[in-house]
Order: C-alpha cells, then structure tokens, then sequence
C-alpha cells in the first residue's frame, strides 16, 4: 500500500513491485476479500494488490534472479534468520545499487541486527557474504499490536473474563510490561507463558 501511495506521488519511480512470500500473498487476498475488516478503502485494496506480482512458487522465486532492470522484493525475512529472502541477499547483499530495507525490529543475535548494527558480511547457509548494499531500517511497521491496539482488542471482545490471556511472543522485559499494563487496564488475568509450556486453547 505504501509504495502504491509514493509511486501515484511521484516520490519513487513506479517499478515492478514482487511479493516473494506464500504468506504474504495469502494475507493480501485476505484483505481484498474482508474489505470491511481494516482501514484500506475498496480502491486502496485492489489497487495494492493489482501493482504487486506475486511470486507464489519456488519456481516464481528463483526466476527473479533473471531480471536485469531495477525491480522491489518483498520478502518475509524472520529478521533475516530464513525464508526466501536468503537466496536473494545472498545474490544481491554484495552489490552497491542494492538497498534493503528492514520493516521492523531486528532482535539481537539475529542476521537482520547484525546487517543493521554494521557487519560488514554475513553468514548465508554456510557461505560469508559481503555487505555492500545500503540498509535502512523503518519503525513504526510491526504487524504486532502494542499495548492500546491489545487493550482495545481486549475491551471490544466477547471472551469471558476467566479467559487465560496468556503472552507468548516478544523480549521478556516487553511482556512484563505488556502483562502489568494488561492487568490493570482490562478485565482479565494476563500471564507471561513460561519456555515449553502447555496451553490449552
């Protein structure tokens, strides 16, 4: 949607824009069929996904390896640590004309902290890659809900109060702060799931 936006403005040049990721595909036609559902009018909807070419199989893939014109990728990256985006950082990661751009946080230990915080290679399936392109990271673009879009999500739902809420994605000192802020501000018992535990759903 972002980049259908700066291309109608005139602020990137309009090229060919590749979703390289099965689940990211997915979710997109989810959003054109639940139009109801988010914030993206009918015509913001189909207009994103009509600028994007989806790269369903392996095969879609590995053929953008051909393209010799200046092009966008889009791919899950697991900050960097799987997926298809490995095949073309390690294809593309060495090369001044290229830029990545990290959509989000990049926990620590991970190869997209590493990338951010400066290294100059990286380890791709056993081969170290030379990083040469120009990285950018934007904030603000976590598809995780923060504290208010959890607390209204809470507020408006229709599960009973002994609902066990319990956390399990984040740094610990994030859910600790989530759980506390949770606790107060709605009207359920918010745990912090422990490693390897068990939850009934």
């Amino acid at each position: 949607h972002m980049l259908t936006d700066l291309m109608k403005a005139g602020r990137i040049p309009r090229l060919p824009v590749y979703l390289d990721s099965p689940m990211a595909i997915d979710v997109s036609e989810i959003y054109c069929r639940y139009e109801d559902q988010h914030r993206l009018s009918s015509s913001e909807c189909h207009e994103m996904c009509s600028t994007v070419h989806y790269s369903r199989s392996v095969q879609d893939s590995k053929a953008l390896a051909d393209q010799a014109y200046p092009h966008v990728i889009i791919a899950g990256s697991g900050m960097a640590t799987g997926g298809r985006i490995l095949h073309h950082f390690k294809r593309l990661l060495g090369q001044h004309r290229t830029t990545v751009i990290f959509a989000g946080y990049q926990a620590g230990g991970t190869r997209g902290a590493k990338m951010v915080d400066g290294a100059e290679r990286i380890k791709i399936h056993g081969d170290w890659i030379p990083v040469k392109a120009r990285l950018e990271v934007l904030s603000g673009l976590s598809g995780h809900g923060d504290f208010t879009e959890i607390e209204q999500w809470l507020a408006q739902s229709d599960l009973a109060p002994e609902t066990p809420i319990n956390l399990i994605h984040g740094d610990p000192d994030a859910l600790e702060a989530m759980k506390d802020h949770l606790r107060q501000n709605t009207r359920f018992e918010v745990e912090v799931a422990s490693y390897q535990s068990i939850l009934r759903l």
